[in-house]
């Protein structure tokens, strides 16, 4: 369900952050922010509903905000790069608190030159970690439609991305 906002929503990036809904499972749902700016619900259905209506089993629900959706960014033109694309994948160490919107909204907020993604693709609990802590891990895609990017530049804009982890969420990367 959490996908389908995200379709809905693009270009747009949906964040999730839990909060309580009085229709919505305690615990299991989430405020939907758009820009910053609450767009909406989702979550799993209340006992209480389920069993007024008789639904057999859980169900997933979500609700948005029209006004905020037609607002969205309509995408514009970006030249396709003839040049290949850099993968870097980065881990940190974080405190269990940290939410990974949380992070990715601070790489976004400062996205180096050549950065065209960061997402989260391994989120790690567990054997070898302190209590307390979690390890996130962020695929970084860097590409320029110019030239092909050379290691000092895709290593400075890695280095910039660990600086801005370490300086927003105590992050510590994980050897």
């Amino acid at each position: 369900m959490k996908s389908d906002v995200e379709a809905l929503v693009y270009p747009e990036t949906a964040q999730f952050e839990p909060a309580p809904h009085p229709a919505l499972h305690p615990g299991k749902s989430a405020r939907v922010l758009i820009g910053g700016i609450p767009a909406g619900w989702l979550g799993e259905l209340h006992p209480q509903w389920r069993q007024k209506y008789e639904i057999p089993g859980p169900a997933i629900v979500f609700e948005l905000e029209l006004d905020v959706i037609v607002r969205r960014t309509i995408p514009v033109f970006q030249e396709v790069s003839r040049f290949p694309p850099v993968r870097r994948d980065m881990a940190f160490i974080v405190d269990e608190s940290v939410a990974v919107g949380q992070m990715l909204a601070s790489f976004r907020a400062e996205l180096p030159p050549r950065v065209v993604d960061v997402s989260l693709f391994d989120e790690y609990r567990g054997k070898g970690l302190e209590s307390g802590k979690k390890s996130l891990a962020f695929r970084v895609l860097l590409q320029d439609t110019q030239k092909t990017l050379t290691d000092a530049e895709v290593e400075s804009a890695v280095a910039q991305l660990r600086q801005i982890a370490q300086r927003s969420h105590q992050a510590k990367l994980r050897a």
